[in-house]
Order: structure tokens, then sequence, then C-alpha cells
């Protein structure tokens, strides 16, 4: 009979609380929410906003290291006391400084996402079952953001309930998560720093015919010092890196990933700002149920092309280059238009024809990796994007070289889609004619 312990258990303990995680109404009215405070659109953009982009990148840095290191689930518990402290500092009359130590809070909370993705590939050891706890976390995450935007929605646009509910249901939620937290189980191995070491002796004896020391005498051996630990880590780690990026196919996705991260992650940060500016009647904003729909069209999207049977290694190139043309042009007609509901359409129509392009990415270079290696590949390449976020928001956001609105930053992310779908048309011609 299988343990508690077993790989749906563990799933489902996970989800729930990715899923939970997720619900947090004040997040589509946050901008909202901040104009309420009396913060103008530029303080939100170079102050508060900047902030919680350094932080990201940052804490990215060390995030995934620490959490291997201290065996996931403490990462997990702080991620949700992280949340308590980013919504706790908002309530009454928060003062700029409050709201940017809310930012600094949330950069954890954010980053900090990968210490229960990795969690489920350090406690499920047969690697059958990543691609399906994978997709399974995914779709709660999805489901949580659907049922946040519902929420806000219903809040607003029913005025039961003041806007400042929406933040106490926050607080909530990430009270859950951190008492769920609680319930996980420890693991006792991890990725790097913590191996198991009944993987490493059956290595070590398909490795050698010498005879394997009995486990009796085992204690006589001198333990590891943390100084070769250190090394030893670092050694596997660049192993994985060389083994991920010497590969050009693997290479190539993980620049259209980094890339297209980039630009939905400005796009998201500062659609609002731009809804705000569009909305110059103050109708009734439907950010909520856009948030809903945008999420329900990306997952749907995403679990259709998931079950498609195409060869992308093979194909891919055309598809992404007319996949991420696409994606320039929805864009530039937001850059171009004042229309507050044709852009939210243009934000969902963005927002599903990304997770479709991103979740082909994430899984084909998911295929050609170790599986052991995954958090720290697409760990780092977050690391990237934060890092290219935070260049463009030191250079043209607060304004180190020229300050740029909410409109020309979506037409700089139009122009790098377009930029990049016309690489990949290159080579796509290059490869045909081979």
């Amino acid at each position: 009979m299988e343990t508690w312990e077993n790989w749906k258990t563990v799933s489902l303990l996970v989800c729930v609380f990715a899923m939970v995680r997720e619900i947090r109404p004040i997040e589509p009215f946050f901008t909202s929410f901040l104009i309420s405070m009396n913060f103008t659109s530029n303080q939100i953009n170079e102050e508060i906003y900047a902030v919680g982009t350094y932080s990201c990148l940052v804490l990215a840095v060390v995030i995934f290291l620490v959490t291997d290191y201290f065996r996931y689930k403490p990462l997990i518990i702080a991620d949700g006391i992280a949340g308590i402290f980013t919504y706790a500092l908002l309530l009454g009359t928060p003062s700029l400084f409050r709201v940017q130590m809310e930012q600094m809070f949330f950069g954890f909370f954010y980053s900090s996402e990968v210490a229960f993705t990795t969690y489920l590939y350090a406690k499920v050891d047969d690697k059958q079952y990543y691609q399906k706890i994978t997709s399974l976390v995914k779709a709660s995450m999805l489901f949580g953001r659907f049922l946040s935007g519902l929420i806000a929605q219903t809040v607003v646009s029913t005025h039961l309930l003041n806007q400042v509910y929406l933040l106490y249901i926050s607080i909530f939620s990430t009270s859950f998560v951190t008492l769920w937290s609680l319930v996980l189980p420890k693991v006792q191995h991890s990725l790097y720093f913590h191996r198991n070491k009944e993987l490493t002796v059956n290595n070590k004896r398909h490795q050698s015919n010498e005879v394997v020391i009995d486990d009796n005498v085992s204690n006589d051996v001198p333990k590891t010092s943390n100084v070769s630990k250190f090394k030893e880590v670092k050694q596997m780690i660049f192993d994985d890196f060389q083994s991920a990026y010497k590969n050009t196919y693997v290479l190539k996705k993980c620049f259209w990933w980094i890339v297209a991260v980039v630009g939905n992650i400005i796009v998201a940060t500062y659609i609002q700002v731009l809804w705000e500016d569009v909305n110059k009647d103050k109708k009734e904003l439907m950010n909520g149920a856009v948030e809903s729909v945008h999420t329900l069209c990306g997952a749907a999207g995403a679990y259709a092309v998931g079950h498609l049977n195409y060869d992308w290694k093979k194909f891919g190139d055309i598809i992404f280059t007319v996949g991420t043309f696409v994606l320039a042009l929805l864009l530039f007609i937001i850059y171009s238009c004042n229309s507050l509901w044709i852009l939210y359409l243009l934000y969902i129509m963005f927002g599903t024809c990304y997770q479709i392009l991103l979740t082909i990415t994430t899984s084909e270079v998911a295929k050609h990796i170790k599986p052991d290696s995954y958090g720290l590949i697409f760990g780092f390449n977050l690391f990237m994007s934060l890092l290219i976020i935070s260049i463009f928001t030191l250079l043209f956001i607060q304004g180190l070289v020229v300050v740029i609105g909410t409109k020309n930053q979506i037409l700089t992310v139009s122009l790098m889609f377009a930029s990049m779908s016309a690489l990949l048309f290159i080579a796509a011609v290059r490869k045909w004619k081979k």
C-alpha cells in the first residue's frame, strides 16, 4: 500500500497551495488602488513598480540555491509569510516608503515561486511523473488566477463591499497558504546540496568495477566538508548548464523564452496604468473580468496545444515566426488604440497567443534537458529576463537615458517581438535551404 507521501498526495497538497496562492483579488485593480491612495501614475511607474522589479532581480540571484540548500519547505513557508506582509503593508493609508517596502516583499513572494515547483521534483523520485505534476501545478495556478479575477470583478461591480476588502481577501489567502505549507511533508533530499545517497551509490556501482564498501563501516568515513560540498555543487551546476546550453535547439528556445517573458512582464505590469490613462470618462473598470477571461483563454490554448502531436523541432520555426509577429502586431495595435474595450480584447488575445507559444517552448526545453536541471535552467532564464527588465526600467522608466510613457513602453515591446520574429524567419529560411 502506498504511503500518504506518494506523488498524488504530494501533488494535491502543492496544487492547493498553488491555487490559493494566486487568489489575490487586489492584483487586477492594484494600480487603481494605488491611485485611490493619491499616488500619481509617474510615482507608480518610476518609484513603486521599479522597486518591485529590482527586488525580483536581486532575490532571483540566490533564491534557487537557498531553496535547494534549505530543502524547499522553509522557503515555501517564507513565501507565504512574505505574501502576508506584501498586502498587510497596504492597509490604512500607506506612505510611499511603505508601498516600496511592500514591493520588496512582493519581490520575494514572486521569486520564491520556484520553491514549491522544484519542491515537487525533489519530493517525487520517479521522473516519469515530472511532466504530469508540472502541468497540474500550472493548471492550479491558472485556476487560482481565474477565481481571483472573478472575485475582484464581483466585488467592484456589485459595490457590495469596499475595494479594501480585496486587500483583506488577499491577506486571508496568503495566510491560508502559510498555514497550509506547514502540513507539506519534509524533503530529505534536494537536487544539489542534499542528493539521494542511494542514487549516488548506484551511479558509482555502474561507473566502477570496484567492490562497494559495506554500509556498516560507512560511519568511519569522514563527512564531506562544506567547502568540498560547495565545490561539488558548483561543478554539478556547471555540468547541467553545459549540458543544456551546448544544445543549439535548447539555446534558441531559451532565448525566445527569455525575451518573451520580458515582454509579457512589462505588458502585465504596466497595462493597468494604460487602462487608467485611457479611461478618461472614469467608466467602471472591468480589469478583474478581463484577467479572468485572459487566464481562461490562455489556459485553454495551452491545454489544447499540449495535446497536439507535432514535431516542433522540425517545423516549429515558421510557426514561431508567425506567432511572434502576431504578438508584435497586437501590441502595436494596443499602442495605437484609445478605446478601453478594444484594449481589453487585444490584451486577452495577446495573453492567449503568448501562453500557447510559451507552453510549446517550455515543453520543448524540458524534453531536451536533464529532468533534475529543470528548475535551474528555467530559474536562470527568469533571472536573465528580470535582468533585462531591470536595465529597461533603469534606462527608460526611471529615466537614466530618457523617460518614456506607458504607451511607448508597449511600442518598445512590440518592436522587440517584431525583431525576434525577423530573426526566427531568417533562421527558418536558412534551415529550409539546407
